[in-house]
């Protein structure tokens, strides 16, 4: 059918040329198509095509033309589209022969759509039978021109979006190289590296240091064989407070500073000396850009970008991204520098609980032989080896030795707490039966039941699980929370142990109805020299290390002691060890 003569419609303002085009070629009357790539995908195909091919509208854009066309029809006009498409030629009413003998035979024209690097992006194709309509065909063939003009133009704008598309994904790769890196500073360091082909050129980066001294961090090439050079140059070249690029400029002015013109003088008023000059043009200097690194509004460095091409005008893009990397590294350095205080404080800290350790250490020494010596003084004059003893001065021994005895308890305490925080503690792990080691830390401490006037529930759990534990270790640690319990369990309370067991771990538990404690001091408490009562009035006995040596005791033997509590609902610890070998489920 021959298209109907007459005035077009006019356009509507919101109606696009391109859009003109698209809905000429698709009302066509030829059959007329365009695939993109070596396998020639199919991506436009108007009506007159589609019907020819038998398909629907649109329900095969993105398939190869052979799946398209079948058979011989298929086979034949792909080999036309791969002449086309390795040769860049036009080819020009080529016959495809009917397997139909009912059918008319086709002539195909193909041409290439060339893009300006000279390679075939996509092919246009017109399918018409023996006897064509010439008018129509012209007009189809102008249209088709038209139609891949404006795809060409559509490329270049879809390039501009891809490009833009990967540098979101580099800063997108940096910052996450950033947020996984402890070491900023080398990180920093990779980060240029990796920005240096995106903005094509080397660079330079300088850090102040203290008194804002500048200091060249490094000169990076991506030319391997270059970045000698630049070694070479990173150890003569030392920045003046004069350059006027580089960490000096933006002592003066933190801004980007881009320097385009007059480099040769540029570089002999910043070389400082004949040798960096010739070390500089073998690495080719054009345009200089300069990008602040500033963190929380405090000036760290500068990054600087050297393009080897002279006279070179930076794009809005080119400064943009040189800007989002220096804002990364800023990051880089600002947390590298909070990093290294946080370790010198760290190392601080240690020393000083090294040192607070040692004295602990040394002074319970030196109370603990006063202190026996008085224990045996008491016993001697209780005794009356030094005179007759009154019972009034009876009970003032027995005062006497008391005290003793607490202060003793307590140095006691404090040497246990350094010698497990110095790592020498002995541990003689065995294989033992966690029931029999709970009993037997209950019959130390069972007259104390009595005495406050609480219930004891007694032993349960499997009595044959068996844990890998230091058996005298286990008992330190489970007198010590059945003492605890005892002391923070009001009269009429009760207290329980129990032992169960996983494939892997062996739990014993300590259980009470006592005033029970906070959630928020359930790991405070297992610190050293922390009670729950401030007031020296009312500290109970103790100087606050039995949780926290317990806990050290479980881990040390590669177990753990842990907490459960509500206050005035009492508290259950846990104290987890490995499960012996032998015991362990299949």
């Amino acid at each position: 059918m021959r298209p109907r003569k007459g005035p077009a419609p006019a356009l509507s303002k919101e109606l696009s040329i391109q859009e003109a085009l698209r809905r000429c070629m698709q009302q066509a009357p030829l059959p007329f198509a365009i695939t993109r790539g070596a396998e020639h995908e199919l991506v436009y195909a108007n009506a007159a095509f589609c019907q020819l091919a038998g398909i629907a509208n649109g329900d095969v854009l993105g398939a190869p033309i052979t799946r398209v066309l079948g058979g011989t029809e298929g086979q034949v006009l792909r080999g036309l589209l791969d002449r086309a498409f390795t040769d860049g030629m036009e080819l020009s009413d080529e016959r495809i022969d009917a397997t139909d003998e009912s059918a008319s035979d086709w002539h195909c024209s193909v041409w290439p759509v060339v893009t300006d690097n000279g390679s075939v992006e996509a092919l246009g194709m017109e399918i018409r039978e023996a006897q064509p309509t010439e008018a129509a065909l012209e007009l189809q063939r102008q249209v088709a021109e038209q139609l891949l003009l404006g795809a060409l133009r559509e490329r270049g704008f879809a390039d501009d979006a891809e490009a833009g598309r990967r540098r979101a994904a580099f800063l997108a790769e940096s910052g996450r190289l950033l947020a996984e890196s402890v070491d900023q500073s080398s990180t920093l360091v990779a980060l240029t590296k990796l920005a240096l082909p995106a903005l094509g050129a080397w660079c330079i980066v300088d850090i102040l240091e203290d008194g804002n001294a500048v200091h060249r961090l490094g000169i990076y090439h991506p030319d391997p064989e270059k970045q000698v050079l630049a070694r070479r140059l990173q150890v003569s070249w030392v920045p003046e407070p004069d350059d006027p690029f580089g960490a000096p400029e933006m002592l003066r002015d933190a801004r980007t500073v881009a320097i385009t013109e007059d480099i040769e003088a540029t570089l002999a008023a910043t070389a400082h000396n004949p040798a960096n000059l010739h070390i500089m043009s073998q690495l080719g200097i054009g345009s200089l850009l300069t990008v602040p690194l500033v963190a929380r509004k405090r000036l760290l460095g500068a990054i600087t970008f050297v393009s080897a091409q002279r006279n070179l005008a930076y794009s809005p893009e080119d400064l943009q991204l040189a800007e989002d990397v220096a804002a990364r590294g800023s990051l880089a350095l600002d947390n590298a520098q909070v990093y290294d205080l946080a370790l010198v404080l760290q190392r601080s800290a240690e020393t000083a609980n090294r040192a607070k350790t040692a004295f602990l250490g040394a002074m319970s020494h030196e109370l603990r032989t006063p202190l026996n010596a008085i224990g045996g003084y008491i016993d001697l004059l209780d005794m009356g080896l030094r005179g007759p003893v009154t019972e009034k001065q009876h009970a003032d021994f027995a005062r006497v030795r008391t005290n003793q005895q607490h202060l003793a308890i307590l140095i006691t305490d404090i040497l246990n707490f350094v010698r497990v925080g110095s790592g020498h503690m002995p541990y003689a792990v065995a294989d033992v039966k966690a029931c029999e080691l709970m009993q037997h830390a209950v019959d130390l401490v069972e007259p104390l039941f009595g005495q406050k006037g609480l219930t004891f529930d007694g032993v349960t759990g499997d009595t044959s699980i068996v844990a890998q534990a230091d058996p005298e270790r286990v008992t330190q640690i489970l007198v010590n929370l059945l003492s605890n319990a005892i002391k923070f369990t009001t009269v009429g309370g009760h207290i329980s142990a129990e032992c169960s067991a996983t494939a892997d771990t062996v739990s014993i538990r300590v259980g009470d109805t006592g005033i029970g404690i906070a959630a928020d001091k359930h790991e405070a408490i297992f610190e050293p020299f922390i009670q729950l009562r401030e007031s020296l009035s009312d500290r109970e006995s103790g100087v606050g290390l039995g949780l926290a040596i317990s806990r050290d005791l479980a881990r040390a033997m590669n177990g753990d002691l842990t907490v459960e509590s509500t206050v005035d609902k009492g508290a259950r610890f846990t104290l987890s060890l490995p499960r012996a070998d032998a015991q362990r489920e299949p």
